[in-house]
């Protein structure tokens, strides 16, 4: 990702109406499901606003996080996170079996990371049966200046995350697309960034931009009340797809002695 974006996504975060749906999808997934102290970690955490707010909001919760970007682990640190370390998702500093969650929202579809070997990776760090809480791009069709500009090879759809799931040893709890109330303005609106990149700017730029007071509160209120229908009602698209997995228990019994 362009260094600028990090320092974007710094301002933004904390009040941008898309981080606030994310925030409460992740809160809702992990809702009673971490034992008391659960450990937790943010795999790809950015500038440490996911991180931030749970450890805010889930009492006891020991979280820990990680970015291969010098100037994410910065801002983290300038939060008071001290917890965050320099590292890529493909190569995580922790002993195996570490802890009950990770965390992976947009990362996999950069074209610095390997999916398979950073989720072998993940699981690698999970306990058996931990949770494991994704969120991707969705559709290749909303691919635009946005993409380039924060390093994005890649968007999903449902069955794509259900495979590379499965494939790494997770078995998958939810799954479902979210942000479809605005997926054909959306699409819209990228295409036309494609153009303008290719005509005009000759270069990517993201969409992350703070709106006003009141239209962030609205667009969030909506976001939120929208993402939790398609929990319930799955629509078949979205600008973005979230996933809920367990890493898979190794099985519990085996061959007796004597038996073929």
């Amino acid at each position: 990702m362009r260094a600028p974006e990090y320092d974007l996504m710094r301002e933004a975060e904390d009040r941008h109406w898309w981080y606030a749906v994310l925030r409460s999808q992740v809160q809702h997934a992990l809702a009673g499901r971490l034992p008391p102290n659960g450990r937790l970690l943010d795999a790809g955490c950015g500038t440490g606003g996911m991180l931030a707010f749970l450890q805010e909001q889930i009492c006891g919760l020991c979280g820990a996080g990680v970015d291969a970007a010098r100037q994410a682990v910065r801002h983290c640190q300038q939060r008071g996170l001290g917890m965050v370390q320099l590292a890529s998702v493909e190569a995580l500093p922790y002993e195996a079996e570490a802890f009950d969650a990770v965390l992976s929202l947009d990362v996999l579809y950069h074209e610095e990371v390997s999916e398979r070997r950073a989720l072998l990776e993940m699981g690698r760090v999970l306990r058996p049966g931990g949770l494991l809480v994704l969120n991707l791009p969705a559709f290749e069709g909303l691919r635009g200046s946005h993409d380039v500009a924060v390093g994005g090879a890649r968007r999903y759809a449902e069955a794509q995350v259900r495979s590379l799931l499965e494939d790494s040893g997770f078995e998958v709890e939810t799954l479902h697309y979210w942000n479809a109330w605005l997926f054909l303005p959306l699409l819209l609106w990228r295409r036309l960034s494609r153009v303008k990149a290719v005509l005009v700017t000759g270069s990517g730029e993201s969409d992350l931009r703070l709106t006003p007071a009141w239209m962030n509160a609205l667009l969030a209120g909506a976001g939120r009340l929208e993402a939790g229908l398609c929990r319930e009602l799955r629509p078949p698209f979205g600008s973005s797809v979230f996933a809920v997995a367990r890493r898979r228990k190794p099985p519990t019994g085996g061959l007796r002695h004597g038996s073929y």
